[in-house]
């Protein structure tokens, strides 16, 4: 099975308090599709203050919240580090990401 992997270009924390979302936005070249599976490094800096915020992934037209994979619930942004992969899958119903499992 193939894994397209790709490369975080930037993690941002915006908002405050319960509206705290971490953002990580991939390349804009990026297509999701319903029911794929992507590895994504993490390789920006992760910035001050993303310690149990929401996480979003977006290419800039395309979003979906991260959900820890067959619990439903919000994937909170604890312990993440540069040069980690994150396996998600998409799903768009509503716009999704499953966490499936982290390496590094």
């Amino acid at each position: 099975m193939f894994i397209q992997r790709i490369r975080a270009e930037s993690i941002a924390v915006t908002g405050t308090g319960n509206t705290a979302q971490t953002t990580i936005t991939v390349p804009s070249t990026v297509t999701f599709a319903a029911g794929v599976t992507y590895d994504l490094l993490l390789s920006a800096q992760i910035p001050a203050g993303t310690d149990g915020t929401i996480v979003v992934i977006t290419n800039g037209t395309d979003e979906g919240e991260l959900y820890q994979f067959g619990i439903g619930n919000y994937a909170r942004a604890r312990n993440l580090g540069s040069r980690k992969i994150l396996r998600v899958q998409f799903f768009d119903d509503p716009a999704h990401f499953n966490l499936v499992c982290v390496k590094g």
